[in-house]
């Protein structure tokens, strides 16, 4: 049998298996015996109950037969997925607000109805993104058309490429300068605009001929920075790279074209990342799963441009100067200059589009402190937008499907507390006596279940393979507690926070354990551990009273259950692994030769960054501690010292020596500056997500534990 159609025969047995799974769990029918479980299962199966059941074998099978016909979406299959999806959400919507609310008494009708509002909040931003996907636009076809004038030089604007900076180290900074030098166009000028006004970083422009442009304060941070640049250059159009963020050769030829349309005022790129995020480090996972941000560029922006609501996301973008001048610059009033620069010259009727091409790759947060920043600073920024003039909803010229969009994109954030509240609703039963959902179980399994696993089963596919459901849950739980902070702090005084620059190229020599980060997780644990206790003790002591009008204590203590697990998977994450080299690792297939002592071997570079290589070679009697790395297609030749042999593997790890400046500059472009080399990688399916979340959870318990135990018997010696 082909082996797809293996995978595809597993996906389907899995998913029916944990669908009877759950459904057997969710309808409280298992005993003192499993046996008895399957029991009663079949039972009904064997009379009119089975109907029941009908919705949600229906919904698997419509799904998972497109997903496995379409693969990748096509226009049939989005349409079929879409329309499946928005029936179950309906379907649910429509049964929890007629049949569910417990308006019986004050306490339980605000808890009842806070519960379904909180639902609301998170089935309608995904019911808009769904229906919107349904308009994608694919503007890659369009690129091809529209740099053929480029190419051919019938449409050659001036640019200039600012590099804004502050303090990042100034390796970070000189591989960005580089790349950016070599892009394809002749019409450039590149300027790196220092915030931090540091003596080596402009000695590094002048030995790179990089113009270098600093200023006596740093006022309006990033988005001063920018508007003190443009006072200094006059390009046609302007390009801005963060300080990490390193093009492709063929930037500014898929890009520039575009501007031939002068309705067109800015035009936002695809960003990719050439280190992991911190999350999927500390898991293991970094090879497995999608970075964060993944399906912001993969997803978000397409459907936003769908309705050309595209987001200026800071670094990567191009932007026509006369049009940035004719609104004053960039935004200074929010931490998201960028946001509400590109709402600014949509107010003025110049469009703001994304192209969903990998055309740069930038760094990641290094650490989860990093990360958590950064989404702080984000959060914050975009909920300036409700205190300041450049409010989408408000502003003129903004079409009302656009005020939606920014509106949808707002209300996002705001999920984050209403998550935290998900985390404690099991305590309301127990504690509190209330039961907020008035529903039978045949209900749950008729309306509930159908509509979840519609959800999930559909949610990485709709999102182009960039995040997997529970991979994502994971991450909700570990940003709820700051960014609901955050957003208080936020709306209180929506403009107390400065600017806080994400630290950028820093290493770690040893494991250690966030606490700041995991107290308040760990507080959510105890008290959802000491109340699964207390719940499973009443229902074993029969102090709860059931009724068939209410969602019987098992569902809920399954749902505190879950709870625990997630609160545990999350705080897994805030184990730091150590990260020892600056520098990034890329991972590589490249054929080269190696000369040793005179004699050439053949070798396969696995893994590359500017300082060194590791690869495989066709010889295990190396004994020579020096030689040349030849790569024959860039005629390029490296000196090197071996660090390392492995013979057995007939592995290597060598050192560059010293590299002229010739040398780094076809370094930098083979490891970050070919065209297409940034390949999307595709999140696992919802069942092999959770078997890597289960294997990363023991793993990082086995390591952090032994390393531990090691520091210990060398502190008592």
């Amino acid at each position: 049998m082909n082996l797809q159609y293996k995978i595809y025969a597993n996906r389907i047995i899995s998913v029916g298996l944990v669908s009877s799974f759950i459904a057997i769990l969710l309808t409280g029918v298992y005993s003192n015996n499993f046996i008895d479980c399957f029991t009663q299962l079949f039972s009904w199966l064997n009379s009119s109950n089975f109907i029941l059941f009908l919705p949600l074998i229906i919904a698997i099978f419509i799904i998972q037969v497109t997903i496995i016909l379409s693969p990748q979406q096509k226009q049939w299959s989005r349409i079929i997925i879409v329309l499946t999806s928005l029936f179950f959400m309906i379907r649910y919507f429509w049964w929890r607000s007629h049949s569910t609310l417990n308006l019986n008494d004050p306490i339980n009708s605000i808890f009842s109805i806070g519960l379904f509002l909180i639902e609301i909040a998170f089935i309608i931003s995904p019911i808009f993104q769904t229906i919107l996907t349904l308009k994608i636009k694919n503007r890659k076809l369009q690129a091809d058309r529209m740099s053929e004038a480029v190419k051919s030089g019938i449409y050659q604007p001036t640019v200039d490429i600012l590099i804004p900076s502050y303090n990042e180290p100034l390796e970070v900074v000189k591989r960005t300068i580089v790349g950016c030098q070599l892009i394809e166009y002749n019409h450039k000028k590149i300027y790196l605009l220092d915030d931090g006004n540091r003596q080596e970083i402009r000695q590094l422009c002048q030995e790179l001929k990089c113009g270098y442009i600093t200023r006596e304060n740093r006022i309006y941070a990033k988005a001063g920075n920018l508007n003190n640049a443009l006072t200094q250059t006059n390009g046609e159009l302007i390009v801005v790279f963060d300080a990490d963020f390193v093009p492709t050769t063929n930037f500014l030829i898929r890009t520039v074209g575009f501007f031939q349309d002068l309705k067109i005022g800015l035009l936002q790129t695809y960003q990719s990342f050439y280190s992991p995020d911190p999350i999927a480090r500390n898991l293991g996972l970094e090879n497995d799963i999608t970075t964060e941000v993944e399906i912001f560029y993969r997803y978000y922006q397409q459907v936003k441009d769908s309705v050309n609501s595209a987001i200026c996301a800071g670094s990567s973008f191009v932007v026509k100067r006369k049009y940035l001048e004719e609104i004053d610059g960039f935004v200074t009033q929010s931490l998201s200059e960028d946001y509400h620069t590109g709402i600014k010259l949509a107010s003025k009727n110049y469009q703001i589009i994304y192209l969903a091409e990998s055309l740069s790759a930038g760094l990641s947060a290094e650490n989860t402190f990093g990360h958590i920043r950064q989404r702080k600073r984000w959060a914050r920024g975009t909920i300036q937008t409700l205190f300041i003039k450049e409010n989408p909803l408000f502003i003129k010229n903004i079409k009302w499907w656009q005020k939606i969009a920014h509106l949808d994109g707002i209300l996002q954030w705001f999920l984050s507390p209403l998550r935290l509240v998900l985390l404690l609703l099991p305590l309301t039963y127990n504690i509190l006596k209330l039961n907020p959902i008035q529903a039978s179980f045949e209900d749950v399994i008729y309306f509930f279940l159908p509509f979840y696993f519609v959800q999930v089963l559909t949610f990485s596919w709709l999102n182009f393979r960039s995040r997997s459901a529970f991979i994502s849950d994971l991450y909700n739980i570990i940003t709820a507690v700051p960014l609901s902070l955050e957003i208080l702090q936020t709306l209180i005084n929506p403009f107390k926070s400065i600017f806080k620059v994400t630290p950028k190229g820093i290493k770690n020599d040893h494991y250690y354990f966030n606490w700041n980060l995991a107290s308040p997780l760990i507080f959510l644990l105890v008290i959802n551990i000491i109340n699964f206790f207390s719940l499973s003790q009443s229902l074993n002591n029969n102090d709860i009273i059931e009724t068939s009008n209410f969602i019987n204590s098992d569902v809920m203590l399954f749902w505190n259950f879950l709870n625990v697990v997630t609160i545990l998977l999350s705080l897994i994450i805030l184990i730091e692994i150590p990260k020892l080299d600056s520098y990034q690792w890329l991972t590589i297939n490249k054929s080269i030769k190696l000369k040793i002592s005179n004699q050439i071997y053949q070798g396969i570079v696995t893994k590359m960054c500017e300082i060194g290589a590791e690869i495989n070679i066709d010889s295990s009697n190396i004994i020579n501690e020096s030689g040349e790395l030849i790569f024959t297609q860039e005629k390029l030749i490296i000196p090197f010292d071996i660090n390392s042999y492995d013979l057995k593997n007939k592995k290597i790890k060598v050192t560059f020596q010293p590299l002229s400046l010739l040398q780094y500059r076809q370094i930098i472009k083979i490891l970050f500056c070919q065209p297409n080399q940034w390949i999307l990688k595709e999140s696992p399916h919802e069942l092999k997500a959770i078997y890597l979340l289960i294997k990363a959870f023991f793993i990082s318990i086995l390591n952090f534990t032994k390393i531990n135990f090691i520091k210990k018997r060398m502190y008592k010696h």
